[in-house]
């Protein structure tokens, strides 16, 4: 029985890039159960990899696994700090008018409406220059995505009057309004077996990939991340969600901020520099100071983090060690050890390093308890129990 849902998620893997390993089996016999009551797992392993049979089992297969639970204006500072004024002037300088949007893994539409809806507000316009593209794997939440109707609880989060703005109370379901669905488009698309941009698409200005990463194994996350890359526009911006950032730590993508001088405490984005290669550093600086920053852990875990961006997983794990030495209490920097082990193919290490990050963190904390920046403690949970799942298969 094992086998055959480990035959199953690889099937779906393949597919889609998801692993969905043991501990995750649960689900995974729920969703076959809804799709094909009573049926053996054989017999829906047997149809998967049927050459007639599986396009269509397949489908069916990634509709019911594939992550759909999001809401309207969904992590809200991030949104809200997207400057729709600047990409406009971007994408004029580009020789267009219109700023061009990817919601890549839109799901069941929420974020691409939310999207509209931020740029009607800030244009102050109910026909903003702006044309939003929603991108998912799933037809069955594409089909729900056109729809357009959704319970209160997914607009919990749009207060008035954008609610009544924007969306329609019919019955019990408030229904996205016609202008607002004007600006956006939905499509197919499959994050690891299409092209990038999406077939006949020019680049795009902003591109937003959330909480879909953490999902993927590191090979994946950099390929998905390069095409990601590729479909920007000159200047175009990608937003990843925090945690997938996180899980790219060593591609560079996402802002990676510095840890406030006390813990816990909320701080602005900080403004990414390049930084200099560690004995630049310190020879550039009187005696005394290069003898501060040998002992600072603030220093080694940007030196730790500039290392792993550059490919030198060896080098960011003896960075992140010292760093851990100098402060055992470094939660970040626990995490960020674990991406170096796991970048060096050390995956026992890593394994080890997310799980102190996890006992460093203890029981999950309230909601919006910060570390640095937009990072808050819940979403390094979130980051190293996704790597932990994204790992276990090769420490079987």
């Amino acid at each position: 029985m094992s086998d055959q849902l480990d035959a199953i998620a690889d099937v779906i893997r393949v597919a889609t890039g998801l692993r969905l390993e043991q501990s995750r089996h649960h689900a995974l016999r729920a969703a076959l159960a809804r799709a094909w009551p009573g049926l053996p797992h054989a017999e829906i392993l047997r149809r998967a990899l049927d050459p007639a049979t599986g396009p269509g089992t397949v489908a069916t297969l990634i509709n019911e696994v594939t992550i759909k639970e999001t809401s309207f204006l969904r992590d809200r500072r991030q949104l809200t700090s997207i400057d729709w004024h600047d990409l406009h002037a971007r994408a004029r300088e580009a020789g267009s008018g219109v700023v061009r949007v990817w919601s890549v893994a839109c799901a069941t539409g929420e974020e691409p409406y939310s999207l509209a809806l931020l740029a009607c507000e800030a244009f102050a316009s109910s026909t903003p220059p702006v044309r939003i593209l929603g991108t998912d794997v799933s037809s069955a939440a594409l089909e729900f995505a056109t729809a357009g109707r959704y319970r209160d609880r997914a607009a919990q989060s749009v207060e008035e009057p954008l609610r009544s703005r924007y969306l329609e109370r019919i019955g019990d379901e408030l229904v996205v309004v016609p202008g607002l669905r004007a600006l956006v488009q939905l499509a197919p698309h499959n994050l690891v077996a299409d092209t990038y941009p999406p077939p006949g698409e020019a680049p795009f200005q902003l591109i937003l990939c959330r909480n879909v990463l953490i999902y993927f194994d590191s090979e994946t996350c950099a390929r998905v991340v390069a095409g990601l890359e590729r479909a920007l526009a000159p200047g175009g911006r990608l937003v990843l969600g925090a945690a997938d950032a996180l899980c790219v730590l060593d591609r560079a993508v996402g802002e990676l901020h510095r840890r406030p001088p006390k813990a816990k405490l909320s701080a602005p984005p900080a403004e990414r520099r390049p930084r200099p290669a560690r004995a630049a550093v310190l020879e550039s600086r009187p005696a005394s100071r290069a003898e501060e920053d040998l002992m600072n852990p603030e220093v080694h875990y940007q030196h730790g983090l500039a290392e792993l961006e550059s490919g030198d997983a060896a080098a960011a794990v003896s960075s992140l060690r010292r760093v851990l030495y100098l402060d055992p209490g470094f939660e970040l920097a626990a995490f960020a050890l674990g991406r170096a082990h796991e970048k060096a193919g050390e995956l026992d290490a890593a394994r080890r390093r997310y799980e102190q990050a996890l006992r460093m963190l203890g029981v999950r904390p309230a909601p919006g308890e910060r570390l640095a920046g937009p990072i808050d403690a819940a979403t390094v949970i979130d980051a190293c129990e996704a790597r932990l799942l994204a790992i276990q298969g090769g420490l079987r």
